[in-house]
């Protein structure tokens, strides 16, 4: 299933025409979509994003496996992939792509005895802060990063999901591996759209 949502930030006079923030998810149930979308949202919003266009697929393992090791060159399912196709660092407007893997997910709830769709928001709102600038590969900026997740997803009712649950940062160094990005703030994997 694949929905967009194409909504914009209006202003006092109602004009929006660079404000407009398309959100197209593919993959999973309408329930879990208008999760997906509600929280990318509110990421990209707290991250100073007004504009632009996020495609984002929630896909199984197998698929994970084959882009990861395609795009970071690494074995193994991921929780999320974040693709910066914009053209130069900025965090107002964003152009982006965002895989993240249902049954990491699933395997990770499981293992913390949470809801594994609070666990794929977590790699959603990741995603997002990456491609709005957060950083995560020193140990300062890795724990602002987290805390700004817990602060979206306890605004959306998920509660602390990254610092809320027993053994989460054993998941998130298994995230952070691999050569850092080539711009500040940036995931590496970069492509092009079709």
């Amino acid at each position: 299933m694949s929905t967009t949502d194409d909504q914009s930030d209006q202003d006092a006079a109602g004009n929006s025409p660079d404000r407009r923030l398309t959100i197209t998810v593919t993959g999973g149930s309408q329930d879990l979509i208008s999760k997906i979308r509600r929280a990318a949202r509110k990421a990209l919003r707290a991250g100073g994003c007004r504009g632009g266009q996020l495609d984002i697929a929630v896909v199984g393992e197998a698929e994970m496996r084959r882009q990861h090791a395609h795009w970071r060159g690494e074995d193994g399912a991921t929780d999320v992939l974040t693709f910066d196709l914009g053209d130069g660092p900025s965090s107002a407007r964003i152009d982006g792509q965002l895989l993240v893997c249902a049954s990491v997910a699933r395997r990770r709830a499981r293992t913390r005895k949470t809801d594994w769709h609070g666990e794929l928001l977590l790699y959603v709102v990741h995603g997002c802060l990456h491609l709005s600038g957060y950083d995560d590969h020193q140990v300062e900026e890795a724990a602002r990063m987290h805390r700004r997740e817990d602060e979206i997803l306890a605004s959306l009712g998920w509660g602390p999901v990254f610092s809320g649950t027993a053994g989460a940062a054993t998941p998130s160094a298994k995230r952070r591996t691999g050569p850092k990005p080539a711009r500040p703030g940036r995931c590496s994997a970069r492509r092009t759209r079709a």
